[in-house]
């Protein structure tokens, strides 16, 4: 096996199911998280020789994937757009209100979302999310790293998953229509 097929498969082992929940997240969708997933790793397999250079691949595979669901996002606008005539009459639009609500979701900044919660913990859950969501260290390392007990650190990141879901019930209570 060349260097390049190893790095990529070490690659695909630490991302894909990260870009998948996070492409499932973004479009309600499983299928085309699917597809987004799989695109995205195409990409990086035809870029793969700059991949090996970058300094944070994982950053580059995330920010392609987060590329290919803003596009997607676009083109499925477009189409529900096109499928709505001009004169307000409807078309033939799908599944009707799922359809719509992800035409409105298009314009939503999940980015921005994500880092204003984000923003909202204190300065010890941003280093235990990032260690962990982000670089993608195990919880046993990060407890060996900080000090602490593997136990007590898995019940901070049950308190901080709490934390993160609270405030995103709150954003999501403050800034869209919720049901």
């Amino acid at each position: 096996m060349s260097a390049e097929a190893l790095f990529f498969e070490k690659l695909v082992e630490a991302y894909y199911g990260d870009i998948y929940k996070y492409a499932v997240f973004c479009l309600k969708d499983g299928n085309s998280a699917g597809d987004i997933a799989q695109d995205t790793f195409v990409l990086a397999y035809k870029n793969i020789d700059k991949l090996k250079a970058h300094e944070n691949p994982g950053g580059f595979i995330f920010r392609t994937a987060q590329n290919l669901i803003k596009n997607h996002k676009k083109q499925l606008y477009k189409r529900i757009m096109r499928e709505i005539s001009l004169d307000g009459a409807e078309m033939d639009i799908g599944d009707g209100k799922n359809s719509i609500e992800r035409a409105i979701d298009s314009n939503i900044n999940e980015y921005e979302y994500i880092t204003d919660i984000l923003d909202e913990l204190d300065d010890e859950k941003k280093r235990l999310y990032k260690m962990y969501y982000v670089d993608n260290i195990p919880m046993k390392e990060i407890a060996d790293r900080l000090g602490v007990e593997y136990t007590a650190l898995r019940m901070k990141y049950v308190r901080l998953r709490r934390d993160i879901k609270a405030l995103v019930k709150e954003y999501a209570e403050k800034y869209f229509v919720t049901y």
